[in-house]
């Protein structure tokens, strides 16, 4: 159950909407971009499918906490950007480990004539089964926009690595990393063995905080470059009003076009690499 408090609140339709800060905008249009400008690609996959993925999809629907403005969620918008470009989604795959919240994001795509299909449950229990249903040979895309590094956890990518053409756009808490990389390399939390299981072996802990979250980062994208899932070169680093620095959105992926997609849309092609 969603609890009433300043994490979410209800619109006009009495559904739930997440309350968010204004930089959501920011990278709601780098994934929305990113769809636009894959539409070509998508085009020719339309027979074998191209799914789009949302393993943390929310209620499909925010409200700027500093001006009161609605906007899409995650889900909503990506349907809408898609069926305005060169090719739709063949299927909206959502989920969310809370069910009024996926209730909300359900009832609102089939609203629009989406064809939605939700899996309840956490996401490391909804991400095979949204896999298994995909063909394996379509061309799949993926947003991964969890809250923390804990919740974006390594079984997520394994999951899909097993499809032939997937892209992936992770949200990346850089946030999360800056305040809690002392804590979380405590045996007592299990949060970058989620994200990255396996770094106590191959990270030590015995260096500054800068060059620790450096190597955490480093190491996972080892890990997933081993799945077959290369990182772009560059990333895009998300600000809050105050010039905080709070998340960076990472493209995964292996053919060399989406690569050049990516380029294209990321203003930070333009500062390339990662920054603590």
């Amino acid at each position: 159950m969603v609890q009433k408090d300043e994490h979410y609140s209800l619109d006009e339709q009495g559904l739930f909407v997440e309350n968010v800060g204004p930089w959501a905008s920011d990278k709601l249009k780098i994934v929305t971009d990113y769809i636009q400008a894959s539409g070509a690609a998508r085009r020719g996959y339309l027979g074998t499918g191209a799914a789009y993925i949302d393993v943390f999809c929310g209620p499909g629907r925010s409200k700027v906490r500093t001006t009161g403005q609605f906007m899409d969620g995650s889900p909503v918008a990506a349907f809408k950007k898609a069926k305005g470009s060169l090719a739709p989604f063949t299927s909206i795959n959502i989920s969310d480990a809370d069910p009024e919240l996926l209730a909300a994001a359900d009832k609102r795509l089939s609203a629009l004539g989406a064809p939605v299909q939700a899996i309840s449950g956490p996401a490391s229990l909804a991400m095979p089964k949204i896999v298994q249903s995909l063909n394996t040979y379509g061309l799949h895309f993926a947003f991964l926009d969890p809250h923390n590094l804990g919740t974006l956890s390594f079984d997520l990518f394994e999951s899909l690595a097993t499809l032939t053409r997937i892209d992936i756009i992770a949200h990346v808490s850089l946030s999360d990393l800056r305040r809690n990389a002392d804590r979380y390399t405590s045996a007592a939390y299990d949060q970058f063995d989620k994200f990255a299981p396996g770094w106590r072996d191959r990270v030590g802990t015995d260096m500054n905080q800068e060059a620790l979250r450096g190597a955490i980062i480093q190491y996972w994208s080892e890990k997933v470059m081993k799945l077959g899932l290369p990182r772009a070169k560059h990333c895009e680093l998300i600000k809050g009003t105050q010039g905080q620095r709070l998340y960076w959105l990472i493209l995964l992926a292996r053919h060399e076009l989406a690569h050049k997609l990516w380029s294209k849309i990321s203003s930070s092609a333009k500062a390339p690499g990662f920054g603590f």
